[in-house]
């Protein structure tokens, strides 16, 4: 049986995943025969949805006119045996797909509709107008809906076949720069498809079956002159990496690799790797030339790169933008296979550097790293925020990574973080960064909030991406397409991302041990004979919401009586967010014995506030700060939670609201499939993934599931104690990023993010 699978280089991911779903389910004792059908040439591509729109209607005289033929777009996998679709009864039909204007899934009979569908008619005739000439041939019959389920059409035991119809919600993000991506309904049995290819190990091409262009590809290519860029990137990761041995693959000279030292080195040709004979391992592999290479190439390449390195791979691309290149222009798409490869073996660090050459000036270069890091004793970095809520945040996660963590302050400058920002701007940054941010440089660095993360960027670049970045909060957690983290809530409602771990609460550094300690450092809070102590947090104004005095003084006076009910003694703490006239109702409210303790600038360790929080029997918290309520539930003690009224939204408020509604409106084509992100609700989806506008916070969802877990309750009539588990996600979140930054152990490999054991999130 045949199958023709339309295809481009972008989707090389979508097209393995696509040709091991047929794998795993087919007839063992039936051919199957898979045709990748992409880059033909003589077509007219720019108005087409993909890059090979109008290639299926090729297909019955690519199949000469004879026998039936599948055609599938490479956004489907396979859940049954295609031999079921490829014998069905086609009756009088030409063609069988689930309507007449839908041709994504096709069970073609070539030679009823060859004189229709060809070569000369797909390169000359546009899709619908060949579409519609079946129909009023009278050629179309239909098929049944299993065979193209498309995204949340997918039903468990009923599909035959899942189409990721929906651009911007493909799970594999072939195009990042072109969409913002969502989560699908049906990505998971993706992802679960992929991850059984590379557990077996599978690739499309191999070194014993490489495309058909690949040897002669390589053949003409010629040596080069040796780029001192380039040898001194290679220099730097075998330092870094303190290799003794290293391989070199590529067209440089021999005599140039005498600069990287005087170590053990082999040289040889990429085509050299299609033998697939098994090679010495060494500590270091070294590549470059591999942009002369067929496209479909380069995984299986990379694949032989990764399994010779003992702990290190660097790829190093001249970009080719010529009508004659053999892989795409981009340097996403050079991330994209080295993140796959990586991901493939997980136990390797790698770099990449793209330089694009460019007439009269100097080459632009991107760079990454991924994969393990170097160091087993990695060095961290904790950017410290002025407001609170992120210091405490980034102190939090940063000490529970357990390394060695280094504080940094980064002040409230905004001229010279200004000034610093736009000299990086223009590519006049100095070797450091306001805040004594310098070299030598930290393996990771874990930063809260807007100005930190562009600190952290800022280092990170200096750095030449050998720094990775944990970033936190709702403006400053965005990595985009990088090995760095992001750690955001899932009440943020921001755009999802593959390196991006969403909490339920945001991280802090309230702990057992901190708490025992509080209290011997504040024994006296409260008076002995009067219980239950309850403490109440106060927070304040913000984008969303508003504490007026109104609402501060109607709150005072109901947890002021609440706790006179229960025979307690009452303490009040308020925030920097809380206003002076709010903090005048309360403290109006309240009766003489109750503790009124207004904020005010103060070191660590001369703050009562976690005395208060050890020393509290019940806790009562605004609920419009989710670091105020994380610190709360972590100290085990019943909290009440007090939501506070929307504040009347500002200029910028209703702009952003606008903008999010955009982003989300979805336009749907006549066949009911969403249409591809474009135009303004591209525009609006793009301001939120950046994070110039975002989502409100949804507080009320955030609420709702800390006391679906029992942790928290609703402020109500009356205070009562009960026995909550304390809350603590920072150890798993610690637990996952250590996993995912993969450090090595005492042999020097690296931990595996799936093979180790990933808590739940969990209460206790």
């Amino acid at each position: 049986m045949r199958i023709f699978l339309g295809t481009e280089a972008v989707q090389f991911r979508a097209e393995r995943a696509f040709v091991w779903s047929v794998e795993r389910v087919r007839d063992p004792s039936r051919t199957y025969e898979i045709h990748l059908m992409k880059d033909f040439a003589g077509f007219e591509r720019r108005l087409w949805l993909t890059g090979f729109t109008n290639y299926r209607f090729m297909i019955p005289e690519l199949a000469g006119g004879r026998g039936r033929a599948i055609y599938n777009d490479a956004d489907q996998i396979y859940l049954r045996d295609p031999a079921e679709l490829f014998d069905l009864d086609m009756g009088d039909a030409g063609v069988l797909s689930i309507n007449d204007r839908d041709t994504s899934v096709m069970l073609i009979d070539c030679a009823k509709m060859i004189d229709l569908w060809n070569g000369t008619t797909a390169r000359k005739v546009g899709n619908r107008e060949l579409e519609k000439r079946m129909r009023e041939a009278g050629l179309w019959g239909d098929l049944d809906n299993s065979w193209n389920a498309r995204d949340a059409e997918y039903v468990p035991g009923e599909s035959g076949l899942v189409h990721y119809t929906t651009i911007h919600s493909q799970p594999w993000r072939p195009t990042p720069q072109d969409f913002v991506y969502r989560a699908n309904p049906a990505g998971e049995i993706w992802s679960s498809i992929e991850r059984e290819a590379d557990a077996a190990g599978f690739q499309v091409f191999g070194p014993r079956h490489p495309t058909p262009d690949f040897a002669a590809r390589a053949s003409q290519r010629r040596f080069e002159s040796p780029s001192a860029a380039r040898l001194a990137d290679f220099k730097r990761l075998i330092e870094d990496a303190e290799a003794g041995s290293m391989a070199y693959y590529g067209y440089d000279r021999p005599e140039s690799l005498a600069t990287l030292g005087d170590m053990p080195a082999r040289m040889a040709r990429p085509e050299s790797l299609a033998d697939g004979a098994a090679r010495e391992p060494v500590d270091v592999v070294a590549a470059d030339g591999l942009a002369q290479l067929p496209d479909p190439d380069v995984a299986w390449v990379l694949d032989s790169l990764f399994a010779q390195a003992r702990r290190a791979v660097i790829v190093a691309v001249a970009m080719d933008d010529s009508a004659q290149r053999a892989t795409p222009a981009d340097p996403l798409w050079w991330y994209q296979q080295l993140e796959a490869a990586g991901r493939r073996a997980p136990t390797r660090h790698w770099r990449l550097v793209v330089r694009k050459p460019r007439l009269a000036c100097a080459p632009k270069v991107w760079r990454w790293s991924g994969g393990a890091l170097l160091s087993t004793t990695p060095r961290v970095w904790a950017l410290l925020h002025y407001k609170t809520g992120h210091r405490s945040q980034t102190l939090g996660l940063a000490e529970a990574l357990g390394w060695r963590v280094e504080r940094k302050e980064i002040v409230r400058a905004p001229l010279r973080h200004g000034l610093a920002m736009a000299r990086d701007a223009v590519g006049l940054g100095g070797p450091g960064w306001p805040g004594d941010l310098k070299a030598p440089w930290p393996d990771v660095i874990v930063a809260s909030g807007w100005l930190p993360a562009v600190a952290a960027r800022a280092v990170r670049k200096r750095s030449r991406a050998a720094s990775r970045l944990v970033l936190m909060g709702r403006r400053g957690g965005r990595v985009g397409e990088t090995q760095d983290i992001a750690v955001v809530c899932r009440h943020f409602r921001v755009p999802p991302s593959p390196r991006q771990i969403e909490t339920i609460l945001p991280p802090n550094k309230v702990a057992a041990n901190q708490l025992a300690a509080a209290r011997e450092r504040w024994p006296e809070l409260f008076p002995a004979d009067r219980t239950p102590r309850v403490v109440w947090l106060v927070g304040g104004d913000n984008a969303q919401h508003a504490l007026d005095a109104t609402t501060a003084g109607a709150l005072a006076a109901r947890i002021q009586s609440q706790t006179t009910a229960a025979g307690g003694a009452l303490a009040v703490l308020t925030s920097r967010r809380t206003r002076g006239e709010a903090a005048e109702a309360i403290r109006a409210r309240l009766d003489e014995a109750a503790q009124f303790v207004p904020w005010q600038p103060a070191g660590e360790d001369e703050n009562p506030y976690i005395g208060y929080l050890a020393a509290a029997d019940i806790l009562v918290v605004t609920g419009e700060s989710e670091s105020m309520i994380a610190e709360a539930v972590a100290a085990g003690k019943p909290v009440y939670i007090a939501p506070l009224p929307d504040a009347r939204p500002n200029l910028r408020r209703r702009v952003a609201d606008w903008v999010v509604r955009q982003a989300e409106r979805d336009r749907f084509n006549a066949r009911g499939s969403r249409r591809p992100q474009e135009g303004l609700q591209y525009a609006c989806a793009r301001l939120v993934d950046r994070r110039v506008f975002l989502p409100r916070r949804d507080m009320a969802a955030l609420h709702e599931s800390l006391v679906a877990h029992g942790v928290a309750r609703m402020l109500d009539d009356a205070l009562e104690c009960w026995r909550p588990s304390a809350w603590h996600e920072t150890e798993w979140l610690a637990q996952r990023i250590r996993a995912m930054l993969r450090i090595p152990d005492a042999t020097g490999q690296g931990v595996d993010v799936e093979a180790e054991p990933i808590a739940a999130i969990h209460a206790g």
